[in-house]
C-alpha cells in the first residue's frame, strides 16, 4: 500500500521500519524541523529523521502541516493511507481528508483512557498495573477515533516510563502491520468509542515534576518513574537541584519530618508522608547519572539534612 507516515520521537521508529521491511511503497515521512538541543543549542535531527535517511525514505520536515500548501504537495503524492505515532502536532480535517483511506494513528494507552500528550507518564503516575497499544481511525477530535485493534499489556512495579514506551513502540508496529492488511481487505469492524469511559493524559507542566515529600512513598515513586527518564523528577540538596531519575520502595518506619534523609539506612533514603523512599538513581545539575549510594557517599549528608521540594 502507498503509505505516508507522520512521526517524531522514538516511539515512531518501530513501526516505521516494521512498515518499511513489510514491503509498503512509503511515498513520504513526514517530521518535525529540527530543533535547539544540548549546551550548544545547535539544530538536532529527531529520531524519525535519523530512520528515514538510514532506510533512504522520501522525507519531509514542514513547519506548519496544516498549511494548504503542504496539503497540495502531499495530494500529488497519492498516498492510499496516512500512518500517524507521535508525530506531536494535532492534524487538522483538511490533511486528515488527503490519504484515500484517511490516517489511522498508534496510540500508546488503551483508548479511551488516557487520551493526551504524555499517556504512558500519566498511567504512570497513576499506579496502573496495565496499559497497552492502541490502533485508531483518526478523527478531527484528538484521540476520539473509532477503534480498529487494541493490546494490552502488564506494567511492572519498578517501570519507567522510558522503559514502558519501549515496549509500546514494539508491540504497536506489529499491530499496524495487522491493521493495515485488514483495512485493504475490508476485514476490520471498527468500535466507536464511549466517551463516558475517557480520561484525560495532558502534556506534562514543569509542577508535575516536583516531588513533594509529604505525599506518601507509593505516590512519589509512581512519580519519579513516569518522569524518567525525561524530563525528569526533581528535589534539591543543599540548593542544588537534583534530577530523581529511579526510586524503590522500602520497609520501615520513623518519626522524621518528610525530606529528612535517613541516615541509619544503607544508601539514599529519604523519608516522605507515609513511609521511607530509597532513591537509587539520580543526576545533580551539571554533574553525571550516578547512584543514591554514590551520591551519599560524595556528599556525606549530616544527620537532620533533607532534600528539598523545589
Amino acid at each position: 500500500m502507498r503509505l505516508t507516515f507522520f512521526g517524531t520521537s522514538g516511539f515512531a521508529c518501530p513501526a516505521l521500519e516494521t512498515l518499511a521491511a513489510a514491503g509498503h511503497d512509503l511515498v513520504a515521512v513526514v517530521t518535525q524541523p529540527r530543533r535547539p538541543s544540548g549546551r550548544g543549542r545547535k539544530l538536532q535531527p529527531g529520531p524519525v529523521e535519523l530512520t528515514a535517511r538510514h532506510l533512504e525514505l522520501p522525507l519531509l520536515l514542514p513547519e506548519d502541516p496544516n498549511d494548504p500548501g503542504f496539503a497540495d504537495r502531499l495530494r500529488a503524492l497519492e498516498p492510499e493511507l496516512g500512518v500517524l505515532a507521535s508525530y506531536g502536532r494535532i492534524l487538522r480535517r483538511g490533511l486528515l481528508s488527503v490519504p484515500a483511506r484517511g490516517f489511522i494513528n498508534i496510540h500508546p494507552s488503551l483508548l479511551p483512557r488516557y487520551r493526551g500528550a504524555a499517556p504512558v507518564q500519566r498511567a504512570l503516575m497513576a499506579g496502573e498495573t496495565e496499559t497497552g497499544v492502541t490502533v485508531i481511525r483518526m478523527a478531527t477530535k484528538v484521540d476520539a477515533g473509532d477503534l480498529l485493534a487494541r493490546r494490552p499489556v502488564d506494567v511492572g512495579p519498578d517501570e519507567t516510563a522510558g522503559e514502558l514506551l519501549e515496549r509500546l513502540a514494539r508491540l504497536g508496529a506489529e499491530l499496524v502491520r495487522g491493521v493495515i492488511p485488514g483495512l485493504a481487505a475490508g476485514d476490520l469492524d471498527p468500535v466507536p468509542q464511549d466517551d463516558a469511559l475517557a480520561t484525560p493524559a495532558p502534556r506534562l507542566v514543569e509542577t508535575d515534576r516536583r516531588l513533594d515529600w509529604n505525599l506518601p512513598a507509593g505516590e512519589l515513586h509512581n512519580r519519579i518513574r513516569g518522569m524518567a527518564p525525561t524530563p525528569g523528577a526533581v528535589a534539591g540538596f543543599r540548593g542544588r537541584r537534583l534530577l530523581v531519575l529511579r526510586s524503590q520502595r522500602t520497609e520501615g518506619h520513623s518519626r522524621a519530618k518528610p525530606g529528612t534523609l535517613l541516615l541509619d539506612e544503607p544508601g539514599l533514603v529519604v523519608e516522605t508522608g507515609s513511609g521511607p523512599l530509597a532513591i537509587t538513581e539520580l543526576r545533580p545539575q551539571g554533574g553525571r547519572t550516578q547512584s543514591g549510594a554514590a551520591f551519599r557517599n560524595g556528599q556525606r549528608p549530616k544527620p537532620g539534612e533533607n532534600l528539598e521540594s523545589i
